[in-house]
């Protein structure tokens, strides 16, 4: 039994051995017959490392025949079989180009399309690839509209705009987790503006309107009132769309919390404004400072009715009170 397999497999190794040297032989030799059908053996039983050498040789021999041709066509379909896109692209692409009146320019057009969304990565990367993907099939269902392949072109540019679409909402995301609440604001705006009926659409309103929160209540304060109102705006535009249970509270603690904030802001402008009076009327002019130390009593008086319960309305009185002994001494 020990004889028969050791037999068995000196014969194997032999006939492979064999089988290389011939091939060997063929690629390195002048007998275009034989290394048509070496060729065809190769690619046939799936060798399509070994058929590719064969099939270049064939067709510089042959460019402009019908044996040129089909290896032209097989160089194609080897590489897409080993998984080689960028190269089959290549080689289906030059193929309509170099044959435009064969019967595979279809075939071989939709292949070049299917090549590109094979090399389309994940939608992390750089999306270069999918765009150049999306273009090729729009070009096939342009040229064949009528094709049986264009359902299946669509469904798959479905795709590609689905991954771009990702792409884009994930860039929003990104912003957001960097607390980088500009950005995030714009591109969540500029997304949904590009894609209003998107999948990420809800997602992409709250953070939109998260981010605007953000950065309202961290501005400074001369740009805090613009910025909370432009939050406030972002959740009137997009409330109806936060149902969910946990979106729809923390949508309405912020939204608590803005109008607080803007009534704060309210309160400090309006303290500002009694003591950008009072320092006018620190003047040469007398007649300056008795207008502007009258205005200062004056926007007390408004402060106080309207803000009687405010931390900063002690403040304010000592300066209405030094506005009228100044007064009095004019």
């Amino acid at each position: 039994m020990m004889k028969l397999k050791a037999i068995l497999t000196f014969s194997l190794l032999f006939s492979i051995f064999t089988s290389c040297s011939d091939y060997q032989k063929i690629v390195k030799g002048d007998d275009y017959e034989m290394k048509v059908i070496e060729a065809d053996r190769m690619y046939e039983k799936g060798s399509y490392t070994k058929a590719l050498t064969l099939l270049e040789q064939i067709y510089q021999r042959y460019p402009n025949t019908q044996q040129g041709r089909k290896a032209y066509y097989r160089m194609a379909k080897s590489y897409f079989a080993i998984e080689d896109y960028y190269m089959a692209g290549y080689y289906f692409n030059q193929y309509t180009q170099r044959y435009p009146s064969s019967d595979k320019v279809e075939e071989c057009l939709f292949m070049t399309a299917i090549c590109s969304v094979k090399n389309s990565p994940a939608p992390s990367l750089d999306q270069e690839e999918t765009e150049l993907a999306l273009n090729d099939l729009q070009m096939f269902v342009q040229r064949y509209p009528n094709s049986s392949l264009v359902d299946s072109c669509n469904r798959t540019m479905d795709r590609l705009r689905l991954k771009l679409e990702t792409k884009r909402f994930d860039a929003v995301k990104l912003y957001a987790n960097m607390e980088n609440y500009r950005a995030a604001v714009a591109s969540a705006k500029s997304f949904l503006e590009e894609y209003p009926q998107s999948k990420y659409k809800t997602e992409a309103a709250f953070l939109e309107f998260e981010n605007a929160y953000f950065l309202g209540k961290r501005s400074i304060f001369s740009k805090k009132k613009e910025r909370l109102e432009d939050a406030t705006e972002i959740y009137a535009r997009y409330s109806d769309l936060f149902t969910e249970n946990e979106l729809r509270r923390k949508s309405e603690r912020y939204i608590e919390d803005i109008q607080l904030e803007l009534q704060y802001v309210a309160e400090k402008y309006a303290y500002n404004e009694i003591s950008a009076a009072y320092q006018s009327s620190r003047s040469e002019s007398t007649q300056k400072k008795v207008t502007y130390l009258k205005e200062t009593l004056k926007r007390y008086d408004n402060f106080a009715k309207q803000y009687p319960e405010s931390s900063l309305l002690e403040k304010a009185k000592n300066i209405k009170e030094k506005a009228e002994k100044e007064l009095l001494n004019i």
